[in-house]
């Protein structure tokens, strides 16, 4: 199983590198965040995090007892994720951008197509699926280093003001070890290793376009200036 977890690395690092030569990244590390580009990204975050309680929640619904380890993490991972889309616009009115229109806007395509996706899988894949979306979410703090650093740097942002990030990977160092442990207790065949990684792979690939999606919509706005 070690090596089925070295596979899911392997494939984590790959995808985050194409990411990081996307057009968001390269700006991100050429010319820095502002303030738009960053309410802008936390807009999309949002709406995609609004929503991984109910997907997660959603993948438990095939589980019967006899799987009853997976099922317990299914639900309690559901409950844990509540609540985090909140962060997200706390930390935005901690910089004065009001966020009462935020839950009603409407997401970019390109996050529409990352929530369906978790919810397809969800609801026709075995729960085993979606922990391949777990695996590199509870473990993205490495790669997104840049970002967090170009939030301190160019917005000055303080760590009271980063809560998603910042509280959040205090959370999801415990979580990773949790869907390690619950992916070598749960994906036992062949069949549901497959399942895993296509879904990290998917996934990690769709937030790479959600990021890019942002962007694009920020040189629009720019363009328009």
């Amino acid at each position: 199983m070690s090596a089925f977890l070295e596979r899911l690395d392997e494939a984590q690092r790959a995808q985050w590198a194409e990411i990081h030569q996307g057009a968001f990244w390269t700006h991100l590390r050429t010319r820095g965040l502002d303030r738009d580009l960053y309410v802008r990204l936390m807009t999309e975050i949002f709406h995609y995090t609004r929503h991984n309680s109910q997907n997660q929640a959603l993948a438990a619904l095939k589980v019967m007892s006899d799987r009853l380890k997976l099922l317990r993490y299914c639900l309690h991972h559901a409950y844990e994720e509540a609540g985090h889309d909140l962060m997200v616009l706390a930390d935005l009115r901690s910089i004065d951008v009001p966020t009462d229109s935020i839950p009603t806007s409407r997401p970019l395509p390109e996050t529409q197509a990352f929530i369906a996706y978790l919810y397809r899988t969800a609801a026709e894949c075995d729960a085993t699926a979606r922990l391949g979306y777990s695996y590199w979410a509870e473990g993205a703090y490495p790669f997104i280093e840049d970002l967090l650093g170009a939030m301190r740097r160019d917005l000055k942002l303080q760590d009271s003001q980063m809560t998603f990030f910042v509280e959040h990977s205090t959370i999801d160092t415990a979580h990773l070890g949790a869907v390690k442990k619950i992916i070598v207790e749960a994906c036992t065949t062949p069949e549901l290793q497959a399942g895993t990684l296509a879904c990290l792979e998917t996934s990690l690939y769709l937030t790479g376009q959600l990021m890019e999606g942002a962007y694009r919509e920020y040189r629009r706005s720019a363009q328009r200036r």
